[in-house]
């Protein structure tokens, strides 16, 4: 990770003040879950006891931008629900040549979206600010640190299943957790590739959507992060978020 000019931190040293020196990326939906996929939301706004953690081990928090809302069409991901129920129609049939166009669009507006977020890094280290690291969220095709969606799976569910028989349930259940693997999601590779690029490292964490959607309140900061981002090996860190500021 790179330093702070010696004049940002004689500046801070001088003008000091109460802030902790210490940011947390957080992803949008965390923050703000009216962007959840339909059926996925499990709270009015933000994910309260995540939050509240992250204010009271004095961490300050920057909300990430919803990669899904800026390349797939909005709060709804207009352009991801043009298959849905499509089975028995024409389009069912060019499902996988759309859905590879489809992620070669969404590639090009997370290259994008991940110049942004590492240019944001650099200058809060530039600035003697210590970004501590990001939580993601498993099963998300774009947020996903170590579980992603296989998307070509997804859509076969939601292809295939009639307009009445699409439940919040069937959404959760078979369209997203039953269509889980391991990996990265889209964003989360393509920002990690961007922070080595500037010679940056960020570890990640996983916030659990199963875990979430199931009830069960979860902390991240008690778990070792299973990845450092911007690195070319993704290797295990037995440290929690970076304290170093």
């Amino acid at each position: 990770m790179s330093k702070a000019p010696a004049s940002a931190r004689l500046l801070l040293d001088q003008l000091r003040d109460e802030r902790s020196r210490r940011v947390v990326l957080i992803s949008h939906c965390l923050l703000n879950e009216n962007t959840r996929y339909a059926g996925g939301a499990t709270r009015p706004g933000a994910v309260a006891e995540l939050i509240d953690e992250l204010i009271t081990s004095g961490y300050g928090i920057h909300q990430l931008p919803c990669p899904e809302r800026l390349a797939w069409g909005g709060v709804l991901k207009r352009r991801s629900l043009r298959l849905y129920h499509s089975k028995g129609r024409p389009l069912y049939a060019l499902r996988g040549g759309l859905l590879t166009v489809f992620l070669w669009w969404t590639k090009a507006v997370y290259r994008h979206l991940a110049w942004r977020v590492a240019h944001d890094v650099a200058d809060y280290e530039r600035a003697g600010i210590t970004v501590a690291g990001i939580v993601g969220i498993g099963a998300s095709p774009s947020c996903g640190v170590c579980t992603t969606l296989d998307m070509r799976a997804s859509l076969e569910v939601v292809a295939t299943c009639p307009a009445t028989a699409l439940t919040r349930d069937v959404m959760n259940e078979r369209a997203v957790l039953g269509c889980r693997r391991s990996g990265e999601g889209l964003f989360i590779a393509a920002l990690g590739r961007e922070l080595k690029r500037r010679g940056l490292t960020l570890p990640a964490l996983e916030h659990d959507l199963a875990a979430e959607l199931r009830g069960e309140r979860q902390t991240v900061l008690v778990t070792p992060p299973p990845r450092v981002l911007g690195v070319l090996s993704q290797t295990p860190r037995t440290a929690q978020l970076r304290e170093d500021g």
